[in-house]
């Protein structure tokens, strides 16, 4: 009786630790595919984070936009008389889009032909110390064949506003 109640307890203890042994694996595997749930979670949190820091910058932006006495852009026009003393450029709007709260984002094209070249720093120095600013997307340069220093320019300029009638950024307010 004593070797039969010892092989029970042997076999008792071995199913136990079979049984231990078992539920190691089965955790082990659960670990591993909640490792990977936890880690894209972890990169999904980071995402999140960095689309927060993008958005606090854009709310930033707009109080500072929202607390100018002018929320409209200076006419490109008045600014590049006062600036460029040698050629009257060619103004057009090339897109304008609705962003948020009634501001809109305006894309102007403006073409100086025969240009003083050495004017262009100035003005585009004056549109960007603006309030609300103006900020070159793309510049083209072509040389003059008729003398040094002159030539054509192709400046695209894009600015914020609220409550700008469409072609106004081209004739209204005076630079400050």
């Amino acid at each position: 009786m004593k070797s039969n109640a010892l092989f029970i307890l042997q076999a008792c203890a071995l199913a136990v630790f079979l049984a231990g042994v078992l539920a190691s694996i089965a955790t082990i595997r659960q670990n591993l595919d909640l490792r990977g749930k936890i880690s894209n979670k972890m990169d999904t949190l980071t995402q999140l984070a960095a689309m927060k820091q993008t958005r606090d910058r854009h709310q930033a932006a707009l109080r500072v936009f929202e607390g100018l006495s002018n929320a409209s852009p200076v006419s490109l026009a008045s600014m590049s008389r006062a600036i460029v003393t040698n050629a009257t450029p060619e103004i057009r709007e090339r897109e304008s889009r609705n962003l948020t709260a009634g501001w809109t984002l305006w894309q102007m094209e403006v073409v100086f032909n025969e240009v003083n070249l050495s004017q262009l720093p100035g003005f585009l120095q004056a549109a960007e110390m603006q309030r609300p600013p103006w900020r070159l997307v793309e510049c083209t340069l072509a040389s003059s064949r008729q003398a040094d220093g002159l030539g054509r320019v192709v400046l695209i300029l894009e600015a914020a506003g609220k409550h700008v009638e469409r072609g106004a950024l081209s004739v209204e307010r005076k630079p400050e």
